[in-house]
């Protein structure tokens, strides 16, 4: 008789995610190569790495020996220069996180009730948030049923929804939970600025990995594309967040890598993490001749088999 799995295990998504990662190996490329640069512009402004803090919410639940998770991770990521990311939580709370310095991308859940959605982009825009987006994955529940997350329930967005969010603010508009590449051409076609290619932390059973999907992506967009591409899920070092960028990703989103730091020494912890996924990034564009953001080049990439990523 065969297993029965449980739902967190079934096709070890975060597992198969972590692998694919490490079944990419990266060609030396040393002559005339020099220190490179992490400086990103995203947005119209400057940032110095394009590793950035992850959509977290629930803080007070997975973080609750900090008094103030959120604004310690925020206020990291304004200390580093890095872009902030911020997920569900109310307005309050998101203001909090906008007081620390830190040009915060708020992601907003996919209610039923759109007046929740453009009550929060509205408040974003007008408390200087740096851009403002939703999470079009998180939509559907374990009984196949729409999901009801802490009394709100969720629902599907269409491409229509998404041009109005687009009209609806001055920010920019991001669209998160992005795996397939008809998702990425509607987000594309709906004017959308930027989409984090992503599986939520494994919310659907046997999720493809983004990384496995990004290449795809990439290639339909289209070498004049103005939407950036963003990738998070299993970042848990320079190494990963190279491969992501020499793929074609704009920038990358660490994750879960940094709780351990958070929890223990909160901002500072937080700090060096990102410090530390920072150098081993700039390593990497050095040891491959990637001097810039603009000169990642997907062909140093190959799986153990010798065959080219792309």
């Amino acid at each position: 008789m065969a297993e029965i799995k449980d739902r967190n295990t079934m096709g070890n998504v975060v597992r198969f995610t972590r692998e694919y990662f490490d079944s990419i190996f990266v060609e030396e490329r040393l002559v005339g190569a020099k220190r490179a640069s992490l400086k990103m512009e995203l947005f119209g402004e400057e940032f110095d790495s394009p590793i950035m803090t992850p959509a977290f919410s629930h803080l007070k639940t997975f973080a609750s020996e900090r008094e103030n998770a959120l604004c310690e991770y925020s206020r990291a990521a304004a200390e580093m220069n890095q872009v902030n990311w911020v997920g569900m939580m109310t307005n309050d709370e998101f203001d909090q996180a906008l007081k620390t310095g830190a040009r915060t991308i708020r992601i907003i859940k996919p209610y039923a009730d759109k007046d929740e959605i453009y009550n929060r982009m509205e408040f974003a825009e007008k408390n200087g948030a740096f851009a403002v987006g939703i999470d079009i994955d998180h939509v559907f529940g374990e009984t196949g049923d729409y999901d009801c997350c802490f009394g709100n329930w969720m629902t599907y967005q269409t491409e229509e929804d998404l041009q109005n969010y687009v009209k609806a603010t001055g920010l920019p508009f991001v669209v998160k939970g992005i795996l397939s590449v008809q998702d990425a051409l509607a987000c594309q076609r709906a004017g959308v600025a930027g989409i984090v290619v992503s599986h939520h932390h494994a919310r659907m059973p046997f999720a493809i990995p983004p990384m496995m999907i990004l290449p795809e992506i990439v290639e339909a967009l289209g070498k004049e594309r103005k939407m950036k591409i963003f990738v998070d899920c299993s970042i848990d070092s320079g190494v990963d967040a190279f491969k992501a960028l020499a793929l074609g990703a704009d920038a990358v989103s660490a994750g879960r890598i940094l709780m351990p730091g958070l929890v223990k020494e909160g901002c500072e912890g937080v700090k060096a993490c990102l410090a530390k996924m920072n150098g081993e990034l700039a390593e990497m564009m050095n040891y491959t001749g990637c001097g810039s953001l603009d000169k990642m080049d997907a062909t140093v990439l190959r799986f153990k088999d010798g065959r080219r990523v792309v």
